[in-house]
């Protein structure tokens, strides 16, 4: 199966998964750190302290739990996308006949297009084990939230505990991220059912699109600018 792949299929594929599992350490990498997660981060810092001191949590669990129903919303389109791709796996011969028949899809072999559909699969796999893991830890931020100290308590490590939650808060929203960069990656994985070359140009141009959100963007500009108006105070 694998000896029909060209060496442009291999260094493609080797590209992919490099950008795939190595896209934080990228994006920080060209950053100097400074991109729009840790910005977040002292953003979430701030929300934690000023959370410590009102005298009720209303509006932060009315926050929180928003996010988890958007979480909880990609997990089950996950889901539903995991069950159709193996479903049509099932129907491998009949799929094939259909999308070679596309103009601009290259000429390859019936194992390697089961290849490829089951990389798809195990791309929307991965995305569910983060969605999953980001869900569990916003069930441990509420429950941080919960056992939080009153506004009228005096405890002496009120700063150091609205950091602790805020650090819970970036994981969560970390993991929620690489989920949904999964689908970013999975429609460049589609390009490769195309040819080697429009699957590592797609590569490529989503790693750019996902980057430039990171780092020059127009919100991410205003975040930064908000940090300086409205820094975390320090422990």
């Amino acid at each position: 199966m694998t000896s029909d792949l060209t060496p442009l299929d291999w260094l493609s594929l080797a590209v992919f998964l490099l950008i795939f599992f190595g896209y934080g350490s990228i994006a920080r990498l060209l950053t100097g750190g400074n991109n729009l997660n840790s910005v977040l981060h002292q953003v979430r810092r701030s929300w934690m302290q000023r959370m410590m001191e009102r005298p009720d949590r209303i509006v932060d669990s009315a926050l929180t739990g928003h996010t988890v129903a958007s979480i909880s919303f990609f997990s089950s389109a996950t889901i539903l996308v995991i069950a159709g791709l193996l479903g049509l796996l099932g129907k491998t011969t009949d799929a094939y006949r259909v999308i070679s028949s596309w103009f601009f899809v290259a000429a390859s072999s019936t194992d390697v297009f089961q290849l490829k559909l089951v990389g798809l699969i195990a791309v929307f796999v991965y995305g569910f084990f983060r969605f999953t893991w980001a869900l569990r830890q916003y069930n441990y931020c509420c429950a941080l939230i919960g056992a939080a100290p009153l506004a009228k308590d005096e405890h002496p490590h009120r700063l150091e505990m609205a950091d602790q939650v805020a650090i819970v808060y970036s994981s969560a929203l970390a993991s929620f991220g690489a989920g949904i960069r999964c689908y970013y990656f999975a429609l460049a994985w589609l390009a490769w059912f195309s040819s080697a070359i429009a699957f590592l140009a797609a590569i490529i141009l989503f790693l750019l699109v996902l980057l430039r959100r990171q780092t020059i963007s127009h919100s991410v500009r205003a975040i930064r600018r908000y940090v300086e108006l409205n820094p975390p105070s320090n422990c």
